[in-house]
This record gives structure tokens, C-alpha cells and sequence, in this order.
């Protein structure tokens, strides 16, 4: 490729990329929060425009090639090519600025995803874009949209989120990952199959089809929900106030309210269409067995995380890190244990990432789930396999645990130690009425032993992740899932 050099408003899409300087455009991205390769250098490969958006030449739609430690991986780069930024952060290469920071891009973008098409870009490959019939009144909506009422969202990670006014959210998947997201797929879905509402509708989504017959997921277009913040951080607000005794104005009544909307979106996600993709199988010898080796994999790993960090531990600490290591030969068989084990629920499609900060909160008290991408370290091939619903139940359980202490660490001082027994007894009640709402919800028995024992091994699982987590990136709070891989485990009796 030429050296950079603005694009002229005459050039055709396929010299476009002669424009752009590989390395400037690899520059950009790797100094980007959603960069996936954090560790490592990583050199560009390739910048390809795509074309441009319908009637705005200046608009270039792109994608970068660049080879890290881990492989080789591509991005989405809206680009304006006849645009200014104030911040030279979002200026990428050859007098082009992020789309994403020029609401006449965004809203031309938007425009796009509103009507059902295939757009022919360069070398064979097509957009397409398709619409959400249950959904097409606030697409139209958000098409009205003027660029003065459009703004990325800050603090984005893997992608960049974008408000159109009041109406919707664009979300630009910035890694190409080759396959079907799931998100569009399991969004798509609720909007369109079921009668769940707890989540955004999807009002459009667009798809980049290349000549050689790969595809990969570029935007989506999301009904926007007004909310008052995460439920991670209203619980850990109101929390903190109520250890201090005070009654948190217009309280969030998590427990009940989590349950009944994450067994609706279980029940949802149950529902019987005759989509192979979505329809619910049996948990059968060889899915389970598929279960508890994620879960041995994941002992073995955090136990040998404790071994080497045992050092640097508190006392208190490596006192249960010891009875942990002891007790590997228990552990080992308390996983045999599930050998034969008939279990009556279904494996269907689940979120895969759930926690308090995937949930937001409204001023009514109601919730709406979000991010139905699944478990971000995963293949998207992963991410789309049938699981058992327990396994997000287990992860919420484990984010209640944790807005327990990190209330805690947020008072700090001797008052932390005097209201620690106050904090666990909240997390225990939660727990309890999340359980209550969300089996009634989703017609899921865990008086039924089987369910009631993959609950456990699903906790403990995601408990012993977040162990390994906090021993690489956050020392301080190991002791939180210590705790609870202890306390489950002997539960299970296999700790004495």
C-alpha cells in the first residue's frame, strides 16, 4: 500500500485503500480498548476497504488485517474520510477519523440497518443487512435520528456502543470473528419468537459476507432502555447504605426481581419453534460428562494458580488454600460422582456471561438483560452450544457474593469487620429469593437432586475461574472466591 495521503471525494472505493498506510491503521487499532491481543506486538497485515456507505463517499467502510502472539485477527473501521477530530486519538490514517466519532457516519450507518438489504461492496462481498419485523416502528424511529443526538458510549471494551438519541444503541462488533454472532442470533430470537421483553429488541443487524464465502457480524442496531445504572452498581450503592442503616430511596428488590426476569429469559430461550438452533436437547450421559470435565479442567488449573501464589497470601488464606491442595483427591472424586447421573432438565441456549453488570435497572425497579455474546474468552462456536440454564444461575449467585465484599471493601476500616456478618446475611437472602422467583419462573425444580448438584458444580466452576482471575489481576480479592469454593465444597461434605 502507498504511503497515507487524504482520500479525494472522487476516488472510487476500490483505490481507497491506497490511502491508508498499514501501519498507521495498525497503529490505530492497537492503542484501541477493544484491540483483543493486549500482550505482544502485533504488525499490520492489510487494510481492505469494503466500499462506502449508499450516497456518502466519504464514508468508507473498512477492514484491518493485523498478525499478533495469537494469530492473525481482523477488525471493522468505519472510517470518514472527510472528517475532522478534535482528539488526535481518533484520528486513524490518511486525514480519516473514526466513524464512530462522526454522528453523520453513525446516523447514515443507522439509516442502513433500517431496511432489509443486501449491499454489494468490492471483491465479491455484500452486507447484509436484514430488520426485525417485531421491531420496525423504532427502527424507523431511530432513522429520524438528527447526528447532534449521537454519542459513543465511553468505558466500551470488545466493542464501541454508540446512544442514537433516546431511541436506539448501535454496537459495532470491532473484531471480525468469522461465523454467527451469537448475540444477533439469541436476540433475534427473543425479539421475534418469544414473548420475553426483559431484553432490547433488535431492530437491525448487519453482516459482512466476503467473496470467499466467510461471514462475520459488524453491527447491530438495539432498542435503547432508559435505566438508572447496572445492577452491579445500584446493589453495591444501596448495599452500602443499608449496612449503614439507612432505607435506599425507590430500593431495588434484586433478589425477586433477578429471579423472575432470568427464569422468563430461561423459558424463553426454552421455547420449542423447530429452529435446530435453539431447540431445546436433553442433558444426556455424554453432555454431562462434557460438564464436569470443564469443571476438573478448571480445579486443576486454579489448584496449581494456588500453589504458586501460596506465598504471598494472608495467613488466613493459605489455611484454606491448604485444605484446597489436601484435598484433591476428594475433589476428584466428588466430580466422579456425577458419573450415571440422570438429569431430567434440557440443555438450550443460555446468556453465557451473566453477572450483575450485564443487567440494567429501571426507575420502576424492573430489569432488562443485555450482552448476549457469551463468555468473551470463548470461540463463537462455543459461545453457541446448548448449555444448562444452572450455569447462569451460578453466575449470578457468585456476582452477589462479590457486591457482598466489594461493599465491604468500599466502607473499609473497622466497619467492614463489624458489618461483614450483615453483608453475608444480605448475599444468603438474596440468594435465597433470586432461587424462589427464578424456579417458579422457569419451571426448573432444585429440590430435583440432579439440578440441585449441577447448580454446585456449575458455582463451583465459575468460582474457581474467578479464583485464577484474581490471582493474576486482583491479589486483594482472592480471598472472595476462596471463600466460596470452601464453603461450597463443604457443603458437599468434601471438606471437612
Amino acid at each position: 500500500m502507498s504511503q497515507p495521503g487524504s482520500l479525494p471525494h472522487d476516488q472510487s472505493p476500490a483505490d481507497a485503500s491506497a490511502s491508508f498506510a498499514d501501519a498507521d491503521v495498525a497503529a490505530f487499532v492497537a492503542q484501541q480498548r477493544w484491540f483483543a491481543a493486549k500482550s505482544g506486538a502485533s504488525n499490520g497485515a492489510g487494510t481492505t476497504v469494503l466500499g462506502t456507505l449508499p450516497g456518502h463517499p466519504d464514508y468508507v467502510l473498512a477492514e484491518s488485517r493485523l498478525d499478533t502472539v495469537d494469530g492473525r485477527q481482523s477488525y471493522f473501521l468505519p472510517l470518514s474520510s472527510g472528517g475532522t477530530a478534535a482528539d488526535p486519538s481518533h484520528r486513524v490514517a490518511g486525514g480519516a477519523v473514526d466513524g464512530a466519532r462522526d454522528g453523520a457516519l453513525v446516523a447514515a450507518f443507522v439509516a442502513l440497518l433500517t431496511e432489509t438489504r443486501d449491499l454489494p461492496l468490492d471483491g465479491g462481498a455484500a452486507l447484509r443487512v436484514e430488520v426485525s419485523e417485531a421491531a420496525k416502528d423504532l427502527a424507523a424511529a431511530a432513522r429520524e435520528i438528527a447526528p447532534e443526538h449521537i454519542r459513543p458510549i465511553s468505558g466500551e471494551q470488545s466493542n464501541t456502543s454508540i446512544l442514537v438519541g433516546p431511541v436506539a444503541i448501535l454496537k459495532l462488533y470491532r473484531r471480525l470473528r468469522d461465523g454467527i454472532q451469537p448475540e444477533l442470533e439469541v436476540t433475534r430470537f427473543l425479539t421475534e419468537r418469544t414473548q420475553f421483553r426483559a431484553a432490547p429488541a433488535l431492530l437491525g443487524s448487519a453482516v459482512l459476507r466476503r467473496g470467499d464465502g466467510t461471514e462475520a457480524a459488524v453491527a447491530a442496531l438495539f432498542e435503547r432502555v432508559e435505566n438508572r445504572g447496572d445492577a452491579w452498581a445500584v446493589v453495591l450503592d444501596e448495599l452500602v447504605l443499608e449496612l449503614h442503616g439507612e432505607t435506599p430511596a425507590n430500593r431495588f428488590d434484586a433478589g425477586p426481581v433477578l429471579g423472575r426476569r432470568t427464569g422468563e429469559m430461561h423459558a424463553g430461550l426454552a421455547t420449542r419453534t423447530g429452529d435446530p438452533a435453539f431447540e431445546p436437547e436433553p442433558i444426556d450421559a455424554a453432555r454431562l460428562d462434557g460438564f464436569v470435565a470443564g469443571a476438573r479442567h478448571e480445579t486443576e488449573e486454579a489448584l496449581a494458580v494456588l500453589e504458586r501464589v501460596r506465598p504471598n497470601l494472608a495467613e488466613a488464606d493459605r489455611a484454606d488454600v491448604d485444605r484446597l491442595i489436601d484435598a484433591k483427591a476428594r475433589i476428584g472424586a466428588f466430580f466422579d460422582s456425577f458419573r450415571d447421573m440422570k438429569v431430567a432438565s434440557f440443555a438450550t441456549r443460555i446468556h453465557g456471561d451473566y453477572h450483575l453488570g450485564q443487567v440494567l435497572v429501571s426507575a420502576a425497579g424492573d430489569v432488562t438483560i443485555l450482552d448476549f455474546e457469551g463468555e468473551p474468552g470463548a470461540s463463537l462456536e462455543e459461545r453457541r452450544a446448548k448449555f444448562s440454564a444452572l450455569r447462569d444461575v451460578a453466575g449470578m449467585l457468585r456476582s452477589f457474593d462479590y457486591a457482598a465484599f466489594a461493599a465491604l471493601d468500599r466502607i473499609g476500616g473497622e466497619e467492614a469487620v463489624r458489618f461483614r456478618a450483615a453483608a453475608t446475611d444480605w448475599r444468603d437472602r438474596t440468594s435465597a429469593a433470586f432461587l424462589e422467583a427464578w424456579q417458579a419462573a422457569s419451571g426448573i425444580d432444585l429440590a430435583d437432586e440432579a439440578n440441585g448438584r449441577l447448580l454446585d458444580l456449575f458455582t463451583l466452576q465459575k468460582a474457581l475461574y474467578e479464583l485464577r482471575y484474581e490471582a493474576a489481576m486482583r491479589p486483594a480479592w482472592l480471598s472472595i472466591p476462596l471463600r466460596g469454593i470452601t464453603a461450597l465444597l463443604e457443603k458437599r461434605q468434601v471438606l471437612a
